[in-house]
């Protein structure tokens, strides 16, 4: 049997290359199907950076503003 995790991750109040760094750490241990919630207030990493290490990772990317100023990016192990 296989257990798929969501994993969640606050990096608000962080700015890049730290909110990416903490991506990639929180991220290395994911299994395929496994989840990384993600909460970010920069908007750079949330509309880039993230969505494009997660391209070049293997992982699906899906971004929602969940208030102003606030993302809510759920990243998917493929």
């Amino acid at each position: 049997m296989i257990t798929l995790t969501t994993k969640n991750l606050d990096i608000t109040g962080k700015v890049c290359p730290y909110c990416l760094l903490a991506v990639q750490k929180a991220s290395a241990s994911l299994q395929k199907g496994d989840e990384l919630l993600v909460s970010c207030d920069h908007p750079p990493a949330a509309t880039t950076t993230i969505p494009k290490f997660a391209e070049d990772n293997g992982m699906n990317c899906a971004i929602k503003k969940s208030a102003p100023g606030l993302w809510e990016i759920r990243l998917t192990k493929k």
